[in-house]
């Protein structure tokens, strides 16, 4: 299970997290949605299994539940997904990779957290990386 807001943060994942066990279990869930090997992901609006090591998880919610529901519900319109769909990994991230490069900020999509600044530098370094050359005139 993947959670809708989770689609920004596997994309802007460096290795930072909020302890080194949540670092290494999103370091996991990131290796399946890059994987080549098939894995099928289902998308929800409630704690997936990235949450499963946060600490913010608290009697099976985040502790900021409903800001991570207007969260979850804000990227879902963005990626015109919905809680419940599954898919493939590999056809996931091919479906979401050019509204990923369309954006400058992440909180353009995603509200604040505590790794808004970092996955801002993330994503403009990733846009740096994927811009097409700029042809000159001879």
């Amino acid at each position: 299970k993947l959670r809708l807001h989770h689609l920004m943060c596997c994309y802007t994942f460096t290795g930072v997290g909020y302890d080194n066990g949540f670092s290494a279990n999103m370091r996991h869930i990131t290796a399946l949605l890059y994987g080549e090997e098939p894995a099928e992901l289902t998308l929800v609006q409630e704690c997936d299994d990235i949450c499963a090591a946060c600490p913010h998880k608290v009697n099976g919610m985040c502790d900021t539940e409903e800001s991570i529901q207007k969260r979850d519900a804000e990227v879902a319109v963005y990626f015109g997904k919905e809680a419940g769909q599954t898919t493939e990994n590999r056809v996931l991230v091919q479906e979401l990779l050019p509204r990923w490069k369309r954006l400058k900020r992440i909180d353009e999509v995603c509200r604040t957290c505590a790794f808004t600044e970092l996955c801002n530098r993330v994503l403009a370094e990733k846009n740096r990386e994927t811009a097409a050359p700029i042809e000159r005139e001879n």
